[in-house]
């Protein structure tokens, strides 16, 4: 809604390439580490927007400066009639035909209003609130942020509004360098025993999954020729109906597997490592890299590794498959560590924003990590 003109003689002063005042946001992500639950060890921690408001034109007296942080979620999906439940069907409907999801809903809406001194910038830091989901655009569904600055200077024709894309990321591992904690599976197929530690998660950063595996055999019977390591990626769409929550069937996208072959003689004591690559990047293998792991209202991003082991040809044994849950994350920006960046963490505080309740936090779930402590490297 801008309002300004030329013949104004306060836009006399100004370079025409200039507005009357400008809206400063680093294009930086917001970061969030952890679940977006109240058992995050970090959750305490706030997280603060920061930014300015730059006044190029002095002449103008502004009465009212308000900023506005609006998050939406979406839905836009055609699904098959067979796959909604039976109470989300209403009436007569042709149960071979698909029918159209579609919904917008706001998860967040924080508001600051700024008092203007006649400075010529403003610095501001808006607190964001814990429970927000990453910002995503997928094939039928999205998370946005943006950033409103409405400003007043009293008069009919005085008015302006500017409108910033605010990108928010949430890593669930504070640094690479973090000491991820692994779960042990074991079992038992007749005359085959084995044991596995898979990690809870796998960074980007580290470029690699690594899987310690352990087993015993009857080597009379048969013995372990090759193990398979393969990641899949699942996309699930899902909405809520009075019902609760509804998980339409996933999507899931296979990435290539790796082969380890085990040395010629080892013993049931001996470690093998078996790894596979993340494939962050496009290739003639790859059509669509691996994402990070995403929770929102609308979709759910998981991942899961799968372990074939296949046992010699001249037995009649089949092979034995294995399959673990794992999230995959990336870590935050090494410059959060600096005073000099955008975004910063600060304590809670007992004045909060006004901010809806929380909508689209990974509550819906059980995430359990068992993060490690973690404080920044500076204080507020």
């Amino acid at each position: 809604m801008k309002r300004f003109t030329a013949q104004t003689s306060s836009s006399s002063n100004i370079p025409k390439n200039l507005p009357p005042v400008d809206l400063m946001v680093d294009e930086s992500p917001v970061h969030f580490i952890g679940p977006a639950t109240q058992d995050n060890p970090m959750s305490h921690i706030r997280t603060r927007l920061m930014g300015n408001v730059v006044f190029h034109d002095r002449k103008i007296k502004w009465n009212r400066i308000t900023l506005q942080l609006t998050g939406k979620a979406g839905l836009k999906i055609h699904v098959p009639m067979t796959s909604l439940p039976q109470d989300a069907i209403t009436g007569p409907a042709d149960m071979t035909g698909t029918t159209l999801l579609q919904t917008t809903i706001t998860i967040c809406q924080v508001e600051k209003e700024l008092i203007f001194t006649g400075a010529p910038v403003i610095d501001f830091g808006l607190h964001m609130p814990n429970h927000l989901p990453p910002s995503i655009k997928a094939n039928h569904a999205f998370v946005e942020y943006t950033l409103v600055a409405n400003f007043s200077a009293g008069t009919f024709f005085k008015k302006y509004r500017i409108q910033r894309t605010v990108m928010v990321k949430r890593h669930y591992l504070p640094n690479p360098s973090a000491l991820i904690p692994s779960i042990e599976h074991h079992g038992v197929r007749e005359w085959f025993e084995w044991s596995a530690e898979v990690p809870k998660a796998a960074s980007a950063e580290s470029g690699e999954l690594v899987v310690a595996l352990r087993w015993s055999v009857e080597k009379e019977r048969v013995e372990v020729d090759r193990v398979e390591l393969q990641m899949e990626e699942l996309e699930i769409y899902r909405f809520s109906i009075k019902s609760g929550v509804h998980n339409l069937p996933p999507k899931v996208i296979q990435f290539p597997s790796s082969i380890y072959h085990p040395p010629t003689f080892s013993t049931s004591s001996e470690t093998h490592f078996i790894r596979t690559p993340l494939y962050l990047a496009k290739s003639t293998k790859i059509a669509q890299p691996i994402r990070m792991h995403t929770f929102n209202p609308f979709l759910e991003i998981s991942h899961k590794c799968r372990i074939t082991i296949h046992f010699t040809y001249g037995s009649n044994a089949k092979p034995l498959q294995l399959e673990f849950p794992i999230i995959i994350t990336d870590c935050p920006a090494s410059h959060l560590n600096g005073e000099s960046g955008m975004f910063q963490f600060q304590e809670q505080e007992h004045s909060s924003p006004r901010a809806r309740p929380g909508i689209g936090g990974d509550d819906a779930v059980t995430v359990d990590l068992d993060l490690p402590e973690y404080t920044p490297e500076y204080s507020i």
